[in-house]
């Protein structure tokens, strides 16, 4: 780890621009707070549509599952994928923009304002219900919101860390603990770092999932409640001049 990134609990702030430490008051609080938000509009989603909105791993495999005939909802998977795509290439543009606005700003606007409008679509739809395009719409609005909401998120503390899928942190998590245990006296602090962050974010996202489950039983308001949660980060952001 270089000598400009801060510890986490620390007060410093890294050269990384991107670096949520850099973005974000609390950011601990930040980056747990919006994985538990992306596991529960998960669950949500492929309970409701039979898709994921932000674990697009998953949806990839639907992809072949689907036509060979494991998963009818297959489409729906691939309107969330490609919807996550745009969402994530446009948020990244939308970033780096000059502007009077942080980058931060901007992108988590974009995310609040596509989840605000999933939730709205989402009670004018009754999530879909029988009719399998309007779930693929709605799959898609989701997959967007995803999309912005995983620009945003990318790395604390200089350890990279994901919020809308966690394939990658599991691996990752598995190599830090053993680096923590084993590895070179030198990187053991990192590695502490990296596992410890790994737990976070899994714990978030597995947290998200059971209150996206518990949430079926109303199940139209689920979004509503995730805009709110994301706009409760706002006041975190980290304004420079």
């Amino acid at each position: 780890m270089s000598s400009a990134e801060p510890p986490v609990g620390g007060n410093r702030i890294g050269a990384d621009p991107a670096d949520v430490y850099r973005e974000f008051r609390h950011p601990i609080l930040v980056l747990g707070a919006s994985t538990v938000v992306a596991g529960t509009l998960d669950a949500f989603a492929f309970l409701r549509y039979g898709a994921f909105v932000g674990n697009q791993s998953s949806n990839v495999l639907f992809l072949g599952v689907g036509p060979a005939g494991g998963h009818p909802a297959w489409p729906t998977a691939a309107a969330s994928m490609v919807a996550f795509v745009v969402g994530t290439g446009l948020t990244t543009r939308l970033r780096a923009v000059q502007s009077r606005w942080t980058p931060v700003s901007r992108g988590l606007a974009l995310a609040v304002a596509t989840v605000a409008l999933w939730g709205a679509l989402n009670v004018v739809f009754e999530y879909g219900r029988d009719n399998p395009r309007l779930r693929a719409l709605l799959a898609a609005v989701g997959g967007f919101a995803m999309g912005a909401l995983a620009t945003l998120f990318v790395r604390t503390a200089g350890i990279a860390t994901t919020i809308t899928y966690q394939s990658g942190t599991v691996a990752k998590t598995g190599e830090r603990i053993v680096g923590w245990l084993l590895g070179p006296p030198q990187g053991r602090g990192r590695a502490r770092k990296g596992f410890l962050l790994g737990l976070l974010t899994l714990a978030g996202y597995a947290c998200g999932g059971g209150i996206g489950t518990l949430a079926q039983q109303r199940p139209l308001w689920v979004p509503a409640w995730a805009t709110l949660a994301l706009l409760a980060v706002a006041p975190l952001i980290r304004h420079r001049g």
